[in-house]
């Protein structure tokens, strides 16, 4: 076997290959006495588990991550109309074993609370009893020797050109922003911090030499138990904004290069000075993720052949992440809550939250739809003031049109953040709400088929030939490859199109080609 009279030129290729995509479950178990100065329980409004990932690791064929669970109950005492809250943190320590292995992994890791059972044993005593489900994605990059071009032998190329990912990084990083924060004055000093949330807006990505710079606002919203000055019990929101900026060393970046950036918070603890004097501390811990592509385009080799000897080739299946779209939409949500015991007469804070969010390729509308649920959920207090906790279920569906004359398998990854959450009194016993969904993320269009990583001619078998003719004539259909053709009789595709005056590689109508042979 000789191959020497083969000239080969060979690209790189890198490909995302997922090394994970699991779920696990962690049971979250809570036998729960109250301290001391905690007055007793008489009815629990609401107990909510909050998991938020705080710090992953690659080791050993092993992903492994820490977690933390707030646990968080809402409660009233008997002839008392203050709402009380009492809080306990839990940690853990869960693993993946990794399905393979490549370089310059990304993870991420998405927490939920499947349900949360809360019994109340004793008015001293709690039994709370729930589960988290932690979903882990972890992709990275895999490179694969492409044959692009080949001489000699008598060597028949079929190419296709496809845009590629020169280049991916990634980079992650925890930020730890701690600001003070100072109540207005009009408001009445912090009793007891009932619920904070926290929703990430960025404002800028910056690439430069070897940085990138990410620039954004947490807004930050608290809602607090507090006594007026006439000496009346009741509750408090306090919105505040800490604009972010921060700069990630990420080797061989620059301007070139477009980034996916995810800025997740994974704690939001706001403690009042002892004081009195209406400043608080926050302590804000954000996880960023980044994975940055520069993309290329050339040409590959998805077919040979040769006119003068028998060939070999090995091939691979390609999926090329050859562009991303970004995704920027909104979706609405409404729902009523009604209230069974009297009177709606104040609200102290409305909010909305996102669960089983899926998404689905839909063939037939050619649409990705989202789909998931919306809970909403209203603090206030009825007639004799007595605080009451109302909460509802919406689904929803929002479709995400494919974009025309795409070329390529689409994937998408929604990422979906409630903006805001407002309501009106429909009548004395009935609120309406409305949530405004805001969809980002992306959709990955990629270019699929099968490419030839290896070529050889075996000069040793030669194809046979036959010098009594130069032409065949060859019946064919509407819509038949002319390359098809062109291997079966082991002349040149050129040849085929320039014997029949022909410009396309397809034939147009039902007839008669002449085949020249290679002889």
């Amino acid at each position: 076997m000789n191959t020497m009279d083969l000239k080969l030129n060979r690209e790189m290729l890198s490909m995302t290959r997922t090394i994970l995509d699991a779920s696990c479950e962690q049971a979250v178990e809570k036998d729960f006495l109250l301290p001391d100065y905690y007055p007793d329980i008489f009815r629990v409004l609401k107990c909510v588990i909050t998991p938020t990932v705080q710090s992953h690791s690659i080791n050993g064929g092993k992903l492994s991550f820490d977690m933390a669970v707030l646990i968080r109950v809402l409660y009233i005492s008997q002839n008392d109309k203050r709402i009380n809250c009492i809080e306990q943190k839990m940690n853990y320590t869960k693993s993946f074993d990794l399905q393979g292995d490549c370089g310059d992994p990304m993870i991420w890791l998405t927490p939920k609370c499947d349900y949360v059972n809360c019994r109340v044993v004793n008015q001293r005593r709690l039994d709370i009893r729930g589960a988290v489900t932690i979903h882990a994605n972890v992709t990275g990059e895999v490179t694969v020797p492409i044959v692009t071009d080949a001489f000699g032998c008598g060597i028949q190329l079929k190419k296709v050109a496809v845009t590629y990912p020169a280049k991916r990084l990634t980079a992650a990083k925890r930020i730890t922003l701690i600001e003070e924060l100072q109540l207005s004055a009009a408001k009445a000093p912090v009793g007891t911090i009932l619920r904070t949330d926290c929703r990430i807006i960025p404002q800028e990505h910056k690439m430069i030499a070897g940085k990138l710079v990410t620039k954004g606002d947490a807004e930050i919203m608290m809602l607090y138990s507090c006594v007026t000055t006439d000496g009346e019990e009741t509750a408090e929101t306090m919105r505040f904004t800490l604009p972010f900026s921060q700069i990630i060393d990420i080797d061989g970046i620059d301007d070139t290069f477009t980034a996916d950036v995810r800025i997740t918070p994974a704690g939001c603890d706001i403690i009042p000075k002892s004081d009195d004097s209406g400043t608080l501390e926050c302590e804000l811990v954000l996880l960023v993720n980044c994975v940055a592509k520069k993309l290329s385009t050339c040409e590959i080799v998805t077919d040979a052949y040769s006119t003068c000897f028998e060939c070999e080739a090995e091939r691979c299946e390609s999926k090329l992440d050859s562009e991303s779209i970004k995704l920027s939409d909104s979706h609405s949500v409404t729902a009523k809550l009604s209230c069974q015991d009297g009177e709606i007469r104040c609200v102290h804070d409305s909010w909305a939250t996102l669960s089983n969010v899926t998404s689905r390729l839909d063939e037939e509308k050619k649409a990705f739809i989202i789909s998931g649920s919306v809970t909403f959920c209203i603090i206030g207090r009825n007639e004799d003031g007595t605080p009451l906790y109302l909460e509802n279920d919406s689904p929803f569906e929002h479709e995400i049109p494919i974009p025309e004359n795409v070329n390529g398998e689409i994937s998408i990854s929604p990422e979906l953040c409630i903006e805001n959450c407002t309501y009106y009194l429909a009548d004395e016993t009935t609120a309406e709400l409305k949530a405004d969904i805001k969809i980002g993320g992306e959709m990955t269009i990629q270019q699929t088929g099968t490419m030839i990583s290896e070529l050889r001619v075996l000069t040793d078998k030669p194809k046979e030939k036959n010098d009594k003719y130069a032409l065949k004539i060859c019946y064919c259909n509407e819509s038949d490859d002319i390359w098809e053709i062109a291997k079966k009789y082991s002349t040149s595709i050129t040849a085929i199109l320039e014997e029949n005056e022909l410009t396309d590689d397809k034939i147009s109508k039902q007839g008669m080609l002449l085949i020249p042979l290679m002889n």
